[in-house]
């Protein structure tokens, strides 16, 4: 979306300078990562509407289509953390539902615990304009996903479909 008064070439330059600014960012990261070897906590969200699902699409990656998510705040819940990001990047606004489950990733230098919660969304999805993480945000028909949607994301929404919960493994 172009914000009125934008022409195609600043609007482009716009979402170009955004796009490099974030892939360096994750390379950064990846690097701290790798030195720092930190223990995270996140979270990862499903927000189903009837037969679809909310997922957001990063500006970068080769799989960039995602559940919302992100890291959990010093003094904050995963709840309200889930809450705070499906809102921050979807533009959708949400009311707890309950635990899907708890997950972990390890590798390149990073030790992540994901806690995966349902929420059931009070609205559309909104995405935002001129973000630097994410570049859009909608409802997909659980059964026709994007095919680079990221894997564990895949995999917590086919464990939604088949109405597991309660779930522990790996991402």
């Amino acid at each position: 979306m172009r914000p009125s008064g934008m022409s195609i070439v600043a609007t482009g330059l716009r979402e170009t300078l955004l796009t490099l600014t974030y892939n360096s960012y994750l390379s950064f990261r990846r690097l701290q990562r790798m030195l720092m070897r930190p223990v995270e906590l996140g979270v990862r969200v499903l927000v189903p509407q009837e037969n679809t699902i909310l997922l957001v699409r990063h500006r970068g990656g080769q799989l960039p289509w995602a559940l919302p998510g992100g890291g959990v705040e010093r003094g904050e819940s995963p709840m309200l953390t889930s809450i705070r990001e499906v809102q921050e990047e979807a533009g959708c606004l949400s009311e707890p539902g309950y635990l899907h489950g708890l997950f972990y990733a390890y590798g390149g230098g990073l030790t992540n615990y994901i806690t995966v919660l349902v929420l059931n969304p009070l609205g559309p999805a909104r995405p935002p304009v001129a973000d630097l993480e994410i570049v859009d945000a909608r409802f997909f028909l659980v059964y026709d996903l994007p095919t680079n949607l990221e894997l564990g994301s895949r995999r917590r929404i086919a464990e939604y479909v088949r109405g597991e919960r309660g779930l522990c493994g790996e991402w």
